[in-house]
């Protein structure tokens, strides 16, 4: 099994070979925005890459692309392109890549 740190949640899991950061993320309930549904065109899914960029898969031209177009540069990946090979990788969330938490409409003003 292989290992993704999700550093600002401080939380470890153990994924199978060849499993994406956002899958993954998913499967274990981590919260990520991932708007376009994981198809490589929003950049919602973004993740820092703190240690083991190069256990991960290689940028394809799509990721490229996309990370070029909101002006995102290494260590940015996109949680949905970046497959986890081999080893460990340590990742962040982005605050603004959050999924939001469900949270209590305030009581209107009497």
């Amino acid at each position: 099994m292989l290992k993704i740190h999700f550093q600002n949640k401080g939380i470890t899991i153990n994924i199978p070979e060849g499993m994406s950061i956002l899958e993954a993320a998913m499967q274990h309930q981590i919260p990520i925005y991932h708007t376009c549904g994981g198809n490589c065109s929003c950049s919602t899914c973004r993740v820092v890459v703190l240690k083991g960029a190069k256990n991960l898969s290689p940028i394809e031209s799509s990721e490229a692309q996309v990370l070029d177009a909101f002006d995102l540069k290494p260590p940015c990946r996109l949680g949905c392109q970046a497959i986890l090979l081999k080893g460990e990788v340590i990742v962040e969330i982005p605050q603004r890549s959050k999924a939001p938490r469900p949270n209590k409409t305030p009581p209107l003003p009497s």
